[in-house]
């Protein structure tokens, strides 16, 4: 498959990064940066002038990647930039960290300049879509991405799209008022900006060093001459520098605050911070999830976790990609690692035999992709359904402890074929009837998963209702183990399907119908791993 080009620009109000990657669904990484550079934004210095260094550093990064109109050349340009904008009309409006860049046509200047199709979204929305595809939200339906950088934008995927609204500003946490007072940050005293971002932290320091001085408390760094951003400042609380220390703790409350509201707005399955989290998640998190636990519903706080950005410092890089290849139309969430046409070729066999499967797509691929991940990573799937659907959780063990489509040869072991571990909950009579004779039997699997799961395992729970109670209990418990929890549903998914990671809801009302459906989904994902991990084209890669 022919490489395809992207130039991206990311555009932020410290810095600027120029990027040129290349994208294949079918290979990892999907998306390869092949070079970038990047140099200061100086925003105060006008738009033309950051233009014209934008298009230079352009322009000597694609000769030195040996890109020539009319020969090697990108398809499309993606741009990442803070808000607010108007993605739509490719026009940037008036960002708070880009002080004076005021309605730039900014997608116009960027086809003329470069003679292909351009896009423009806010970086946290293209944040949110980096992180759901590629990164720590992969297999998530309602996924919130913070940048947390210079600035404190949000971007919304709930429901399995990206949130815009009518002006383009769906999402725009850092504006929100938290405190009657304190640092101004996006134009507005007392804000989250204000309080949790870079440039609102060091405000903050600001404060509270006048405070401390007024107390007789003054610290270290003054008497040192110092002024230190939210890095200096990271560094100096983990060397034990007290005041440094209650600083981010301070901010740390602040961020659960902010992150407490969400949680109960927006019930995401997941949160992802990015930048300064990143950086400083063990200075922060003590103090944030306490605050989290005390002001957040318990449902809700129980169903959503709470992690730093995967893609790290190439988020901007990604995001500039992602805004093009989205405009472009290119898929590049659909498979992880290693996985070729072959495992595709087995989706595409189920969505022919039956049409009805068609929306569950995406929900199997995810399903699929969480499988896989925890395989790699030395985990095994755990299944639990009642009735049928206990049938069903036995079955799809033995589809995936031993040969299903295709031969699994052993080296040396002619007797034996290759496994993917796979255990059924529904499988230890002695242990079931022993906890229910002693305990309370909607108990059961959730003890039994007590005590054979592990963090890097999945739990597969089927339910034609999605309302039973011993598999909302083994949910509940997969999720404090940080075991992730997999869903083969119906009827809407019931009171499971917001406590999944991924969640497939058959088509049907009536449980036969269901289960008649639930069959050739698990076959399929049986399918697919196998194919992953025992076909010779899909071991030997394109």
């Amino acid at each position: 498959m022919p490489e395809r080009l992207i130039l991206g620009i990311d555009i932020g109000g410290t810095k600027t990064a120029v990027s040129l990657s290349a994208c294949d669904r079918y290979r990892e990484p999907r998306v390869q940066i092949l070079g970038r550079t990047s140099f200061a934004t100086e925003p105060e210095a006008g738009f033309p002038a950051a233009w014209e260094k934008i298009t230079a550093a352009a322009g000597e990064l694609l000769a030195a990647q040996g890109c020539h109109r009319g020969e090697r050349w990108p398809e499309a340009v993606g741009i990442s930039c803070g808000g607010p904008l108007n993605s739509a009309e490719g026009v940037i409006l008036n960002p708070p960290h880009l002080p004076g860049w005021v309605n730039i046509p900014l997608v116009r200047l960027a086809e003329e300049a470069f003679g292909i199709p351009a896009f423009l979204e806010n970086d946290a929305k293209a944040g949110a879509l980096v992180e759901w595809k590629l990164g720590a939200g992969i297999g998530t339906k309602s996924l919130i991405f913070a940048t947390m950088g210079t600035g404190f934008g949000s971007g919304l995927i709930l429901d399995g799209r990206l949130l815009q609204g009518p002006t383009f500003t769906a999402g725009e946490i850092g504006h929100v008022r938290l405190h009657d007072d304190g640092p101004t940050g996006f134009g507005k005293a007392g804000s989250v900006e204000g309080f949790i971002s870079g440039s609102g932290i060091a405000k903050l320091c600001a404060l509270r060093e006048s405070e401390w001085q007024q107390a007789g408390d003054p610290p270290a760094w003054l008497a040192a001459g110092e002024s230190p951003d939210a890095g200096h400042l990271a560094a100096l609380a983990r060397a034990g520098d007290p005041h440094a220390r209650r600083l981010y703790t301070e901010v740390g409350r602040h961020l659960g605050q902010c992150l407490a509201n969400l949680i109960d707005l927006l019930n995401p399955e997941c949160i992802v911070l990015g930048s300064i989290f990143v950086r400083a998640e063990d200075l922060l998190r003590p103090s944030m999830e306490a605050v989290i636990a005390a002001e957040a519903l318990p449902s809700a706080r129980a169903a959503c976790r709470i992690v730093p950005a995967a893609s790290g410092e190439a988020i901007g890089d990604l995001a500039a990609c992602l805004t093009a290849a989205a405009g472009l139309g290119i898929e590049l969430a659909l498979l992880p690692a290693a996985d070729q046409a072959p495992v595709l070729a087995q989706l595409d066999r189920l969505m022919t035999r039956h049409p009805a499967l068609a929306p569950c797509r995406a929900d199997i691929l995810a399903v699929y992709r969480t499988l896989v991940d925890s395989y790699l990573n030395g985990g095994k799937l755990l299944t639990a359904g009642n009735g049928g659907s206990a049938a069903d959780a036995e079955h799809i063990v033995g589809e995936l402890m031993k040969s299903f489509r295709l031969p699994r040869p052993i080296a040396g072991e002619a007797q034996l074929q290759g496994a993917l571990p796979a255990l059924s909950l529904t499988g230890h009579p002695a242990l079931a009837t022993a906890w229910q004779n002693d305990a309370d039997a909607a108990w059961t699997f959730a003890q039994i998963l007590n005590g054979l799961g592990e963090a890097r395992d999945c739990l597969l729970l089927l339910s034609t209702s999605g309302n039973s109670a011993n598999l909302i209990h083994a949910a509940h418990t997969a999720r404090r183990r940080g075991i992730r929890v997999l869903g083969l549903l119906g009827r809407g998914g019931g009171r499971l399907a917001p406590l999944c990671d991924a969640a497939i809801i058959a088509p049907g009302s009536d449980t036969d119908e269901i289960q008649e459906y639930h069959l050739p989904i698990y076959h399929c994902l049986c399918a697919m791993l196998e194919t992953r991990f025992f076909d010779p084209q899909v071991q030997a890669g394109p």
